[in-house]
């Protein structure tokens, strides 16, 4: 956003209060950056130079609709990938998370005035409310970006809690247009709130189960018991180390010494577990305070996923990790990872040119196919720099039976959620299939990724959709099939382009020997560039 383009603020006496609100009623919300530069401005006016006390805050909340439209709009440039450091749009989210701290700055200004002012002392809880709300609208613009929370963040949040409880206004309710739910809700519930959103691992979110997530932490806060100290007895399965810089932890991973809070979710965890049983009935998601945006069976599978960290303090993780030093190769083009499985481009089956390039060269060579040597890993590189598939080094930070946690201090492959990748260890190891489960940027510009292996080795398909006459004039798309591994439970599936799958679909698949069909039955997965599906071969 370049300041020089926007209009100048009109000469604002920011003691008066008339003349702050007259900027905001003529404010366009549809132009989002002149409105956010114009709302910094008044922000900053105020701080400076406050009108009265009781004025101050009916402009901040007149502010408030209008603040949380532009700055969500705002957030939308950076909310549907992974944002880099050096990224376009960092300076979008500098802008956004510096007005929610300026005026969670604000309430807090109103907040140490109420001390002495007894016309402000009435509002104390609304104030301390307002404070712990916009401190979490930060911190929640990081989760958004998927980068690491700043140094310092949850030890101001903690403070800002402990606060308001001394003040004894942490569990007065106050009306709060904004919560989607209920209307309003106290300092305690908003604190909560957080907590659940970052321990429901939000950097392995998509941006629309990112935007339920937060949603549904204010719905369910409710239903879980902060405690004074950490009681086992007392169900409290998660502890909150208040002078720690992060927030919950499973109990048994706190140190001895530390001053501890629990946390109780066993009342959340009966609740989901009714809400989850109402949805499987067929009762809409927004009559169960879920959202009008909520869809199925999507809005179902993501309220399950969240009994295990909100219910039982779990990630679910079913195999240790160990820490292993190396590298693996990742690729993130399905035509890139073809290529490396079969040491060949993706072509039509019935093209002709279906052949690998030293197959070519052997054949003008002698006249006649002979049996072609297996390339070594150097050759499989060279290849593919001619055909501009690129592989990344990143570096292993441990390691399960079933994925790695990677990281990389540089390169341009943009990756999303739930994306299909190929991974090798080494270059004459074969390539395995793998979906991104999680990513964050670290404040030192380091990408770390959390990646899933499929059950391998994969084998390269072609496939084309079924639909009408005209298909035959489709052209095939490149496809894998995983076999299924029996010590996992797993049968095999098909990996098809996203948005293929549909209950009774048919599609012509093609490896390298009679066409076949595949009637596909169940979705197994959906990434953000592929569906993987039981089917049924006919």
């Amino acid at each position: 956003m370049n300041s020089a383009t926007l209009r100048p603020l009109p000469a604002v006496d920011f003691t008066q209060a008339n003349q702050c609100l007259a900027v905001l009623r003529n404010l366009n919300a549809t132009d989002i950056d002149e409105t956010r530069m114009t709302i910094a401005r008044l922000l900053e006016g105020m701080s400076l130079h406050p009108p009265g006390p009781e004025a101050h805050l009916q402009v901040l909340e007149e502010m408030r609709g209008t603040l949380d439209f532009v700055l969500d709009q705002a957030a939308q440039r950076y909310a549907s990938r992974p944002l880099p450091p050096a990224a376009a749009d960092e300076e979008t989210l500098r802008g956004v998370v510096s007005l929610w701290q300026a005026v969670a700055g604000n309430y807090t200004q109103l907040g140490e005035r109420a001390a002495t002012d007894p016309i402000l002392a009435v509002h104390r809880a609304l104030l301390a409310h307002r404070r712990m709300h916009y401190s979490t609208m930060a911190m929640i613009e990081y989760f958004r970006a998927r980068r690491e929370l700043p140094i310092g963040m949850w030890r101001t949040l903690h403070a800002q809690f402990a606060t308001a409880e001394r003040n004894g206004v942490a569990d007065i309710r106050v009306v709060d247009a904004l919560n989607e739910t209920w209307g309003a809700q106290s300092t305690r519930e908003s604190y909560v709130a957080m907590l659940l959103i970052d321990a429901a691992g939000p950097y392995s979110r998509t941006p629309r189960e990112f935007g339920w997530l937060v949603r549904w932490a204010q719905r369910f806060a409710p239903y879980c018991e902060l405690q004074p100290s950490f009681t086992p007895e007392k169900n409290s399965i998660y502890g909150l180390d208040t002078e720690a810089d992060h927030g919950l932890r499973p109990a048994g991973l706190l140190l001895p010494e530390a001053k501890v809070r629990g946390l109780v979710t066993k009342k959340l965890a009966a609740h989901i577990h009714a809400v989850v049983s109402q949805l499987k009935k067929g009762v809409a998601a927004a009559s169960l305070g879920l959202g009008e945006d909520c869809v199925q069976p999507a809005c179902a599978r993501l309220l399950v996923s969240l009994y295990r960290p909100w219910g039982l303090a779990s990630a679910g993780r079913k195999f240790q990790r160990r820490t292993l030093r190396g590298q693996v190769h990742l690729c993130a083009d399905p035509l890139a990872m073809a290529f490396f499985l079969e040491g060949r481009e993706f072509a039509q089956p019935s093209d002709s040119t279906r052949t690998s390039f030293s197959e070519t060269q052997v054949f003008r060579a002698f006249g006649d196919r002979v049996e072609e040597a297996e390339l070594t890993g150097e050759q499989l590189l060279a290849r593919a720099a001619q055909k501009g598939y690129v592989q990344e080094a990143w570096d292993v930070a441990d390691q399960s039976v079933v994925g790695y946690r990677l990281s990389r201090q540089r390169g341009d492959t943009r990756l999303e959620h739930r994306q299909l990748v190929g991974v090798r260890q080494t270059s004459n190891e074969r390539m395995l299939l793998a979906e991104i489960s999680w990513l964050q940027y670290q404040q030192n510009g380091a990408l770390y990724a959390g990646v899933n292996l499929m059950p391998g080795p994969p084998q390269v398909v072609a496939v084309k959709l079924l639909l009408n006459d005209r298909t035959a004039r489709e052209r095939y798309r490149v496809g894998f099939l995983i076999p299924g591994v029996q010590a996992l439970k797993t049968d095999v599936t098909l990996v098809v382009p996203a948005g293929w799958f549909l209950a009774d679909r048919r599609i012509e698949v093609h490896n390298g020997e009679t066409p076949w069909f595949a009637r596909l039955m169940k979705l197994a997965s959906r990434g953000s560039n592929f569906d993987r599906v039981s089917f049924i071969r006919e």
